[in-house]
């Protein structure tokens, strides 16, 4: 046989064989894979395995080791474009099969599913804050990418809701060859441990004056009614068990402060709001239906709390403004409240905003293809990412859209004109 029949025998035998080989036999061949399983895929989707993948602890420093984060991975087609969804905090609703990125079906797209470091399961053994970075988050993103492009070679998109939008914007800032388009949603950009940016959008810019007015009014009818809702408060916490790191009456003060943001981040409307000449109950009731005084327990917040510690270390948060309740509120200073109340000394950083701001010069500069989605009434949307004057950079934001905004609740002519913008840029 001439050696050039021998070629092609061979090539052709090794095409057959890669056409031939499963998905699930494709991820275990891929360096770094530590286990592989199968998992119900949503209908969308002909399969889908939960992976884990091998990650340093510290990208500059190998010699710190590894811990396996969990990926998850939906297979639509080969031929088919990736969206790649940078979760936040933990990642156990992948595993249900409903879960399914809004994007997937819109540009007929696989979908991989990473969940953040230091959440979940995606955790070392022993965990050493220092290690919590945005710059080791990407590096963990950037190593997945790389994985799975040696199996999906089609354009890739990276998409994730809050805090997962906020590390889709990291990701592609910091390796901005990795995707070809961003859809980070109500994705805040903060440059300080406590915004003052929320506070008085909630106080100056939200919705209608009237309505800040009806909210506002029911946060001070809490406040001169404290002494006869605090034995409700305190039956409550003792009833659910929830211990705090100040004493409950400041928690009290806490969550009136915080119900505001809540109300208005999940798209409530004033019409819930129950009239001022209410009972005691039916105020104390609404009241912690909005802001429960959950969020601040310890207990309930474990599974979030690494969160605190990137917030007070890079990616900042919002602040409490006590001033418009001079007059009726107990606890005058909440500054310094995330120290205080979420974290722990040894999860204290000192602040540095540079990977904020390295991000917001990016977007402003040579970032292309990003689509950002925000809420109209969001508290976020106080400190959405913007592109300036950079046409690579589209922001919609929806009227009257909350931390809930997604390309499928916009009115329809914002919707198509999203669906169009992202499809013609994946051509």
């Amino acid at each position: 046989m001439r050696r050039s029949a021998l070629l092609s025998l061979f090539l052709f035998i090794s095409f057959v064989s890669l056409v031939a080989q499963s998905l699930q036999d494709r991820i275990k061949a891929l360096p770094d894979i530590v286990s592989v399983e199968k998992m119900e895929q949503n209908p969308f989707f002909s399969e889908a395995y939960m992976v884990n993948v091998r990650q340093l602890v510290d990208h500059q420093h190998p010699e710190k080791g590894y811990f396996p984060q969990r990926v998850f991975v939906s297979h639509l087609s080969y031929d088919s474009p990736v969206v790649f969804v940078t979760e936040g905090y933990g990642g156990a609703y992948a595993l249900g099969k409903r879960y399914l990125d809004e994007l997937c079906p819109i540009l007929k797209a696989n979908q991989i599913f990473v969940e953040h470091r230091f959440f979940g399961k995606s955790v070392p053994d022993s965990l050493h804050w220092a290690d919590l970075t945005v710059e080791n988050a990407a590096a963990d993103q950037h190593h997945v990418v790389g994985l799975f492009k040696k199996i999906y070679s089609q354009k890739w998109v990276n998409t994730g809701i809050s805090k997962g939008g906020e590390t889709a914007l990291y990701h592609r800032m910091l390796y901005p060859n990795d995707v070809e388009v961003s859809v980070p949603y109500v994705a805040p950009l903060n440059f300080s441990v406590e915004e003052s940016r929320h506070p008085h959008f909630i106080e100056k810019k939200v919705a209608t004056r009237s309505e800040r007015k009806m909210v506002k009014a029911f946060q001070m009818e809490v406040l001169k009614r404290k002494d006869r809702l605090m034995p409700m408060f305190e039956q409550l916490c003792k009833e659910k068990k929830f211990h705090f790191k100040a004493p409950e009456r400041e928690i009290f003060d806490y969550s009136v402060l915080e119900f505001s943001f809540s109300f208005w981040q999940w798209g409530h409307s004033v019409k819930e709001i129950p009239s001022l000449t209410s009972t005691d109950k039916d105020i104390f009731d609404f009241f912690q239906k909005i802001s429960s005084c959950s969020y601040f327990d310890i207990e309930s917040g474990k599974a979030t709390a690494p969160f605190f510690v990137q917030a007070h270390r890079q990616l900042g948060y919002y602040a409490y403004d006590t001033r418009p309740f001079r007059k009726v509120i107990e606890t005058r200073d909440m500054s310094g409240y995330i120290e205080k109340l979420f974290l722990e000394k040894d999860q204290i950083f000192p602040y540095d905003p540079e990977m904020s701001k390295e991000t917001d010069r990016y977007l402003k500069g040579k970032a292309t293809k990003v689509l950002l989605i925000y809420g109209g009434i969001d508290p976020w949307s106080a400190s959405a990412a913007t592109g300036g004057k950079n046409p690579g950079v589209v922001k919609i934001y929806q009227p009257g859209g909350s931390h809930r905004s997604r390309i499928s609740n916009m009115p329809e002519p914002m919707k198509q004109k999203a669906i169009d913008l992202l499809q013609g840029w994946m051509k």
